[in-house]
């Protein structure tokens, strides 16, 4: 048994370690450059497709690690976290006065928010009809049902009938138990009532501004009044509820 595996080692087309002999018209004699030197020997394409070929994975890596960390350093140097969230529906498209930050700072700052680590996100310009059943206003209200659902909204403002269909969802709050006692009684003529779908309770999801109001005058959004409500998951309630009672004009 030993013999004949020693014959047909001996015989093996593919033995251990076996290299091509110097004559062999497919041998190709060693590479022993260094990169420096192969370098020094090609032009500047030739380098190029050479640093991309053996370097480009290390390099777009490379590139990739220093964003990241340029990002960080940005962020947490410079970076601004939102403090409150505002979004208006069916607002002109042209820019106004509303659609910037500017003009809710005088607000963050009497209400403690330091300006240079926060600021306000708004979100306006997205349109809806008053049947919504377009398919640009269904995308925008499944936008706005998604920014609802995961509590990035604070303060919302629409005409009345997008805000009674989503109140009749429990996406928005119910502003009696938001607004102090007397103010809830004082304008409790100009809630819009929703009764929840789901649990049949009835809730005051929002409060119609007319157009002589002078906070939403200086907006430029509405000129014929409109309808302002909190979210029911508005991550920054506390400033939601100020800022309501500053459009009413009672803070």
């Amino acid at each position: 048994m030993p013999e004949n595996n020693k014959k047909k080692q001996e015989y093996s087309i593919h033995p251990d370690n076996a290299k091509l002999s110097g004559d062999s018209a497919f041998y190709q004699p060693e590479n022993k450059k260094t990169t420096r030197e192969k370098l020094s020997e090609m032009d500047a394409k030739g380098k190029a497709a050479f640093i991309t070929e053996y370097y480009g994975l290390v390099i777009v890596l490379s590139l990739a690690a220093v964003g990241f960390l340029v990002f960080l350093v940005c962020h947490f140097l410079f970076g601004r976290d939102i403090a409150f969230n505002v979004m208006a529906v069916n607002t002109p498209q042209e820019a106004c006065p509303a659609d910037g930050e500017e003009f809710y700072n005088d607000f963050l700052t009497e209400n403690g928010v330091d300006l240079k680590k926060g600021k306000v996100s708004v979100t306006s310009g997205l349109g809806v009809s008053e049947k919504g059943d377009d398919s640009a206003s269904e995308t925008n209200l499944n936008t706005i049902q998604m920014r609802l659902m995961a509590c990035s909204v604070d303060v919302f403002l629409s005409n009345e009938e997008v805000l009674y269909s989503l109140g009749e969802f429990e996406y928005l709050a119910d502003l009696r138990e938001c607004l102090p006692e007397k103010v809830a009684e004082k304008y409790k003529d100009d809630f819009v009532y929703a009764k929840i779908i789901e649990t049949g309770e009835t809730f005051a999801v929002g409060i119609r501004l007319p157009a002589d109001n002078e906070w939403l005058q200086s907006t430029g959004w509405y000129p014929d009044g409109t309808v302002i409500g909190i979210a029911a998951g508005a991550p920054n309630a506390e400033l939601a509820e100020a800022y309501l009672l500053e459009v009413l004009g009672e803070n």
